[in-house]
């Protein structure tokens, strides 16, 4: 991937740190590690409707659903409660 867009570092309950470029998907919020000179094909995939890079997950189930489109529906219709129960 050339520009993954995010660092992550993470500390594990030994000791151990991982640090690595991410990015956020653009479908769902997910954060995902790259391995350096990691195909994006092998991490997901890119939406050619919104330009962002998407997750494996989002990549597989198809279709174009941007992050912020799903907010601004729940910001509509101030079922935040309901939603927030979904996501979790």
């Amino acid at each position: 991937m050339l520009r993954p867009g995010g660092y992550g570092r993470s500390v594990h309950h030994d000791g151990e740190v991982r640090e690595a470029e991410t990015f956020m998907c653009g479908h769902c919020g997910a954060h995902t590690w790259v391995k350096p000179k990691e195909r994006p094909e092998d991490l997901g995939g890119f939406c050619r409707l919104c330009a962002k890079p998407v997750c494996a997950e989002c990549h597989k189930r198809g279709g174009c659903d941007p992050l912020e489109a799903k907010l601004a529906r729940v910001e509509r219709t101030q079922d935040f409660r309901r939603w927030f129960l979904e996501c979790a």
